[in-house]
């Protein structure tokens, strides 16, 4: 990815948008593998352990994930969540298009 210069008004969404990313490779990875601990997670996604363990808890408050003596388990609707990240993710698309027009605007 090409490093622009950018306001602190873009680094915070942008790392938001970093933060998402990861909780949805580690909600891939359980989906795909199955029950997984801290460490196997860190392992196979290069992610260091403290954030995997932060991912976790954010994917245990949205209800897709408890822990068990195999590891983090998915209970969730995997379907349901992506299909509503989805429709957040078009309305925060629309939203960027009209900040966009606003750029515009100040031409």
């Amino acid at each position: 990815m090409e490093m622009v210069e950018t306001s602190v008004l873009i680094e915070d969404l942008i790392e938001e948008l970093n933060l998402l990313e990861r909780h949805l490779q580690i909600l891939q990875l359980l989906n795909r593998e199955g029950p997984a601990g801290i460490m196997k997670l860190s392992q196979l996604t290069g992610i260091p352990p403290h954030r995997v363990r932060y991912s976790l808890r954010i994917l245990e408050n949205e209800k897709m994930i408890v822990a068990s003596p195999e590891g983090a388990k998915i209970i969730g609707d995997v379907d349901t969540f992506m299909e509503n990240l989805k429709n957040g993710i078009g309305t925060i698309e629309k939203r960027i298009d009209e900040i966009k027009e606003l750029l515009n605007s100040f031409k």
